[in-house]
């Protein structure tokens, strides 16, 4: 019983302890989705006529209704081109004629990945929080 306990108590540990995976872009390409409320969803290095899309971030926020009646992409939506530096993403806007970029932080522990929230404002605002996103298998 006590061996039982014990392997039960270190598997636990072992499993609370894990340490922030390397992030590459092979690591990175897939769906990802927010943990919480499942409203955003990021889209790493998309498929496009069948071909990879290399260091491009689709994000989807869903649609809103503006001052006109309209249906429209949330803020923050679009198309985005990376370049991952180190434990920081670099975010560009590709719909946007401004070619300067912002660096965020991003972090990828377990099958969780935690990047600051580039994308609830808009484009080249300060990071509101950080965001928890999942892969979808």
């Amino acid at each position: 019983m006590q061996l039982v306990l014990l392997v039960f108590l270190l598997g636990f540990i072992g499993l609370s302890c894990q340490k922030p995976a390397a992030v590459t872009p092979d690591s990175l390409t897939g769906v990802w989705v927010e943990k919480s409320g499942r409203r955003d969803t990021l889209i790493f290095n998309p498929s496009f006529q069948g071909n990879t899309l290399p260091n491009t971030l689709t994000v989807n926020r869903g649609k809103e209704i503006n001052a006109g009646g309209y249906a429209l992409p949330k803020i923050g939506s679009g198309i985005y081109q990376y370049e991952l530096r180190g434990k920081r993403i670099y975010v560009q806007n590709g719909l946007s004629s401004r070619y300067q970029g912002e660096e965020y932080a991003l972090e990828r522990i377990g099958d969780e990945l935690r990047v600051e929230n580039f994308f609830e404002l808009g484009f080249n605002q300060p990071a509101t929080a950080v965001r928890t996103l999942i892969q979808l298998r």
